[in-house]
């Protein structure tokens, strides 16, 4: 297998929701297995009170086992969909690590919550009474995808409906539900106090302050913005597209891709005067979060489009130093020289000399050019403070 097709499948292996399906796997096995209304040869020993959540008896245990264990098929089903329409893109933009300690901090989150509320507000009674079913740990990976994609739209057999609408919706009914239940045992003729509304409230408010800590929406803004640009850039509507770009950077400002493809949109429509200084700043933002390949490929990009645009000596001299540490050592020469060459008046011309030297005597193993080089350094900056670190390397090229 080539290299290409193996880093291929290596990425579409990571973007596999491996950890939902997996998830979902458990819990099905977990019903297939152990769930009957009693265990053979032993009929008053009940999956539900073995495996479930009493209030009463508060054990961290059951806290997470409470989560992986269904009354029924219809149970089953309806909180595995929930969590494979859900967990997949938030398993993809979390991480499988954190996705899946969010997803049981989740399950520890609502049995607190539904055990708080059972103890406080409601009768006697149901202290005793088991809770099981994964809806509130479902409910957290919920509240993370309605904070980290609330641009998304359902496709509800073709009627577009914001997804932001349809978990408003079953949060307001859940909120109602939860609520109405500590007053009375039914509504419309469904028991209020058999389900656990208050944990899937609970849920729900550990994955909402976990996106919210997380700054998700923005992460969810910026993808928006991004794919409806290359949507309208592919469609011929650039200006449009650059408006998308201008909108991000409002909400990240340092967003140093989004200026790099504004720059090369207004390049592409020949406005120079509008497209530089997004370039520039492109190139500023990648150098300072470390990003100097991307740094040199925006610089590159923007010298084809603009040949006479200047970027600053310290740039460059950043740009030859990475090519450098990237093993491309001709290259690097090249750029130093070119660097020297053009602005010899400058204190990275003088670096520069001296990093050729180097380079020459160290890499390419060339004492007589290193020597020839550093001393056109001596004549053109005989007063340099880097006199007599010169002259050790003029030495050490004639040793």
């Amino acid at each position: 297998m080539s290299e290409t097709k193996q880093t291929t499948l290596a990425t579409n292996m990571a973007n596999w929701p491996l950890l939902t399906l997996g998830i979902i796997g458990l819990n099905v096995l977990v019903y297939l297995s152990i769930f009957r209304e009693s265990t053979p040869g032993y009929p008053d020993i009940n999956p539900t009170r073995l495996y479930g959540l009493v209030p009463a008896h508060l054990k961290v245990g059951k806290m997470l086992t409470s989560n992986f264990v269904h009354a029924s098929a219809g149970h089953l089903l309806v909180n595995m969909t929930m969590l494979y329409i859900f967990g997949r893109n938030v398993e993809r933009s979390m991480g499988k690590l954190e996705y899946g300690l969010i997803y049981i901090g989740a399950c520890f989150a609502s049995s607190i919550m539904h055990a708080a509320m059972v103890l406080a507000a409601f009768p006697v009674y149901y202290s005793e009474q088991p809770v099981i079913g994964a809806s509130g740990a479902v409910a957290g990976v919920v509240a993370i995808y309605a904070v980290r994609y609330h641009r998304k739209v359902f496709d509800i057999f073709g009627l577009y409906i914001p997804a932001l609408w349809v978990i408003a919706a079953w949060l307001i009914m859940q909120l109602a539900f939860a609520i109405v239940g500590l007053y009375k045992d039914s509504f419309w003729g469904m028991g209020l106090k058999q389900v656990s509304y208050w944990s899937h409230l609970g849920g729900f408010s550990f994955g909402l302050l976990v996106a919210l800590a997380g700054n998700m929406a923005l992460h969810g803004e910026r993808e928006h913005l991004i794919d409806e640009a290359r949507r309208l850039y592919d469609n011929g509507s650039i200006l449009e597209a650059t408006q998308r770009y201008e909108a991000l950077i409002k909400c990240d400002p340092d967003n140093a891709f989004a200026h790099a493809e504004l720059g090369r949109f207004w390049a592409i429509l020949e406005e120079e005067e509008q497209s530089l200084p997004y370039y520039h700043r492109a190139i500023e933002w990648y150098l300072s979060q470390g990003r100097e390949a991307e740094a040199l490929a925006c610089a590159d990009e923007m010298k084809r489009f603009w040949p006479k645009a200047a970027i600053s000596a310290s740039t460059r001299f950043r740009f030859a130093s990475y090519l450098e540490e990237s093993g491309h050592t001709q290259k690097a020469i090249r750029a130093l020289r070119r660097l020297a060459e053009d602005v010899p008046d400058s204190v990275e011309a003088e670096m520069a000399l001296l990093k050729i030297g180097q380079l020459l005597l160290s890499f390419e193993r060339d004492p007589s050019a290193a020597i020839s080089t550093i001393e056109g350094f001596l004549t053109r900056y005989p007063d340099s403070e880097w006199k007599q670190f010169a002259e050790e390397v003029i030495r050490k090229a004639q040793a």
